[in-house]
């Protein structure tokens, strides 16, 4: 049986290396996009053309928007096999952390922490988002402490070591996050400034954390490959909620093979989704959380 699984698993990387090494250009327009649009967005607020509420809700959609080019960066799927290239990764990480408040210099140390202890208790930095079903006050506090360790997991587990090139480079990020929403407050009159900032970046950071890093690992009770991780399959009316999800609630494909593009999840979970489910791969309803019967589409 495990001669079975091993072979299934090497078709399953020969499938998903179709889908690795390219530039991801899409990625790279998604970055400029969401900028722009997150610019402008505070420009008419402050310019008194968009009032606080519809301000606020696309403060939300962008700021949950700029986490996918992050961490396509911190992958360095942006660039590809193209290394000559490479600073695409970092042009875009830098350009979407102060958004997301979530420094590039230092998040690939988290999130690869993440990864090679995916739901280990004491060694999966993120397993503290589990606490996100301890209702609506454990999402309030666990948000609030994902936010503080994203923010000090350099300090805390790497700081010691680190070169001062890297400690500078953490403290100039942090220092723009921090400084450049002060600078807002400081110098827009516009009333509800202070909403739009703080309020648009809350929802847009809930949306990411519970349906980028809980759900899609919820029970927490498996560490092993194939199956730390859930696809989360949608009913067909959710359709365009999904094209905003950037492919994220098939985050399996992710953890299984970190190097393929988010745009790619949709047709590599296709192509082996027999592979998936005799590996023993969570798939559920995104709402249900009940197995979903093999063809349904994703």
């Amino acid at each position: 049986m495990s001669q079975d699984l091993n072979a299934l698993n090497r078709e399953a990387v020969a499938a998903a290396k179709h889908y690795m090494g390219q530039v991801s250009w899409l990625t790279v327009v998604l970055t400029i996009f969401v900028l722009l649009a997150y610019c402008a967005n505070l420009a008419l607020f402050a310019s008194g053309v968009l009032n606080p509420w519809i301000a606020t809700g696309i403060m939300g959609a962008l700021t949950h928007m700029s986490y996918t080019p992050l961490h396509e960066a911190v992958h360095g799927n942006i660039s590809g096999k193209n290394d000559q290239l490479r600073w695409l990764n970092a042009a875009c990480g830098y350009l979407m952390a102060p958004l997301i408040a979530n420094p590039y210099s230092s998040h690939h140390l988290e999130h690869f922490t993440h990864h090679r202890f995916t739901n280990q208790p004491g060694k999966d930095p993120d397993y503290i988002v589990r606490g996100m079903r301890e209702g609506l006050l454990g999402v309030l506090v666990t948000l609030f402490r994902f936010f503080w360790l994203q923010n000090t997991f350099f300090v805390i587990e790497h700081w010691r070591n680190a070169a001062v090139k890297d400690r500078a480079i953490y403290c100039a990020e942090v220092s723009f996050s921090l400084g450049w929403r002060v600078a807002f407050l400081a110098l827009v009159t516009t009333p509800g400034a202070g909403w739009v900032i703080l309020f648009g970046y809350f929802l847009g950071g809930l949306f990411s954390t519970y349906w980028f890093a809980y759900r899609p690992h919820a029970p927490y009770k498996d560490s092993a490959r194939y199956r730390n991780t859930n696809s989360l399959v949608m009913p067909a009316w959710m359709k365009p909620v999904g094209w905003f999800w950037l492919g994220q609630h098939l985050h399996s494909i992710h953890h299984l093979f970190p190097r393929v593009p988010f745009y790619h999840y949709h047709a590599l979970h296709r192509e082996i989704e027999p592979i998936l489910r005799a590996q023993g791969t969570p798939i559920v309803g995104i709402f249900t959380r009940e197995p979903v019967p093999a063809g349904q589409r994703d």
